[in-house]
């Protein structure tokens, strides 16, 4: 797939929707103990509405994933990186898409962001990826 991508390109499109019991799985195991990422009475305690908020960490991988599936290694991902423009909630339909911004022999570069299905954008960022 990489292979084929050149300036312009769009990176194939990856729509999901953040879910929820996921979200207090991954508060544990990044031992993360913010309740705001798997109680809804805490975000209604901090005045941030009534769904869980999704850990940034998070919200990057989404783009990174998107990355990985289109490299036959993971080590292909040379570069990347994010600003964070907004949150996302459990419950949030989301999708991920990209643009080739470069290709010479040995990499292809590419603009990526996360929106959310109702307009807002949470993420943008850019990524290397090695041709392989």
């Amino acid at each position: 797939m990489l292979r084929d991508l050149g300036p312009g390109s769009t990176l194939p499109s990856l729509a999901f929707t953040v879910d929820g019991p996921s979200m207090k799985i991954l508060s544990l195991i990044m031992r993360d103990p913010n309740p705001m990422h798997y109680d809804p009475a805490a975000v209604q305690a901090l005045g941030l509405g009534d769904r869980p908020i999704n850990q940034g960490t998070i919200n990057m991988a989404y783009p990174i994933n998107a990355l990985l599936r289109i490299v036959d290694s993971p080590a292909q991902l040379k570069r990347f990186a994010c600003r964070f423009q907004g949150s996302l909630v459990a419950g949030d339909r989301v999708v991920v898409s990209g643009l080739v911004t470069a290709v010479d022999e040995e990499t292809v570069s590419l603009d990526i962001w996360l929106d959310r299905e109702d307009g807002g954008r949470v993420l943008t960022g850019s990524a290397v990826l090695a041709r392989g």
